[in-house]
């Protein structure tokens, strides 16, 4: 081939404008996708993290009603329904994070536990709350109670049978497991 202006033939390096941005394009969508999918995955840990740590509440809660009955210790609804059950269990969990007032809670960070003293509510305040389906008036907060059953079940002191760590509203947390 000829060089018909007479000039040095310039070698071509590097990337055009176009094929960097069709590259940028394709890595932000891929981010944007990694990203949707980092969040459910979060949630999905914060869920089972959750799950296990009301779950060891609970076991040991009945734990300690099983050491009072075979001891006979005797009991009433208003020391366990308004006190706080992490007082009753020896293995705290690590994201409980103290007692709070109720209007105290709306600012607390999400992902842990808190006993609400004005309420005698232990509480789950939810950080990831896009699959939480909760009848509670603040959406990220889980608030329980204990529910006491006494040998005598009419009556309120005496022998406990019993303690649920219950849920005072209904809720649901259902992440998708599409994987």
């Amino acid at each position: 081939m000829v060089n018909l202006d007479n000039r040095p033939r310039v070698i071509q390096r590097g990337f055009s404008l176009l094929e960097l941005v069709v590259t940028l394009l394709i890595i932000s969508i891929l981010m944007a996708v990694a990203y949707a999918k980092l969040e459910q995955l979060a949630e999905k840990v914060e869920r089972v993290s959750f799950e296990g740590s009301r779950n060891n509440i609970q076991a040991q809660v009945t734990l300690k009603v099983a050491y009072w009955f075979a001891e006979q210790q005797q009991s009433t609804a208003e020391q366990l329904v308004k006190g706080n059950p992490i007082d009753l269990i020896q293995h705290i969990p690590v994201n409980y994070a103290g007692e709070l007032t109720y209007s105290e809670l709306w600012a607390a960070p999400g992902e842990h536990w808190y006993f609400i003293s004005d309420k005698q509510w232990l509480v789950y305040k939810v950080k990831r709350n896009i699959h939480l389906q909760n009848e509670f008036e603040q959406h990220d907060v889980l608030p329980f109670q204990l529910e006491v059953m006494f040998q005598n079940q009419h009556q309120d002191k005496g022998l406990v049978v019993s303690a649920r760590l219950q849920p005072l509203y209904k809720f649901d947390w259902i992440v998708d497991s599409d994987d």
